[in-house]
């Protein structure tokens, strides 16, 4: 069961990335983190006071370390996705784990054995494979590699604050803070969305919301290495979806650096297992 729910959390989490690329460059990108941060709001605060948690985090200077490198990712993938081909924005956004890795001895004190060492190596070497040859190391591409290292410590302060606040609260508060940011970036430039636009945005907010909610619940019912593996089933979905509504077909050296990163990857996840 976990494995369906994680493959379905997939599939929204391609699906959100294929409709923020459908955007593109029509909409500033703060002005998408702002819906994508007020949208789910009613769903987390209704959540909240249904089971009758916090409403704001003990720890809120973590919390707001978070939500600027949440930001941070955020910002760096949507604008990799609007300029760059879909599966070789999601290739490079699947670094982040091994960068995780790389930061976690620094930020939470976890020694990485041979093994990872090896997984961030593969990983390294796929960057590489994948950015000189297709994109000759453009701003677009360096976004997103900077959106995989703040998503990277966006998820070790998470791990911070889950000792001392419940999920709900945490995710809560971080679209109030991000949707703040957002709001204050956006500012005068704020452009109205029209027709499509709009549908486009309230997509990005279910997905992902319901992506987000479905991974919960898989890791709650399996081994964390095993609903990972299945995490990867995104980048095939984002492959389709490039191809079909794009016509994006990726280089050989996008592939090659893409499967030393999935390698390097599952070899992170088999050390944990």
């Amino acid at each position: 069961m976990s494995i369906i729910l994680m493959l379905t959390a997939s599939a929204c989490f391609a699906t959100m990335a294929a409709m923020i690329k459908g955007i593109g460059s029509s909409l500033p990108i703060p002005e998408i983190i702002l819906f994508r941060s007020v949208l789910p709001l009613p769903f987390f605060l209704g959540t909240l006071a249904f089971r009758k948690k916090r409403l704001i985090v003990t720890a809120w200077k973590t919390l707001i370390l978070r939500s600027l490198f949440g930001f941070l990712a955020m910002s760096g993938f949507y604008y990799a996705l609007a300029h760059i081909p879909l599966a070789e924005s999601v290739f490079l956004g699947r670094t982040q784990p091994l960068i995780l890795a790389l930061l976690a001895p620094w930020v939470i004190g976890e020694k990485p054995s041979h093994g990872v060492w090896a997984a961030i190596g593969a990983g390294l070497l796929g960057i590489v494979l994948i950015m000189e040859p297709s994109f000759g190391w453009t701003p677009a591409a360096w976004a997103s590699i900077v959106g995989a290292s703040a998503s990277a410590m966006a998820h070790l302060l998470v791990r911070k604050l889950n000792r001392t606040d419940d999920p709900a609260t945490i995710v809560t508060n971080f679209f109030v803070i991000t949707a703040l940011l957002s709001a204050a970036w956006t500012g005068p430039s704020f452009v109205m969305p029209e027709g499509n636009q709009w549908l486009l945005l309230l997509g990005v907010a279910v997905f992902s919301t319901f992506g987000q909610y479905l991974m919960t619940l898989a890791y709650r019912l399996d081994n964390a290495p095993v609903v990972a593996a299945a995490s990867y089933a995104s980048i095939m979905f984002s492959i389709l979806y490039g191809y079909l509504f794009w016509q994006e077909i990726p280089p050989a050296s996008a592939w090659a650096g893409g499967a030393l990163i999935i390698a390097g990857s599952f070899i992170l996840i088999r050390s944990r297992t």
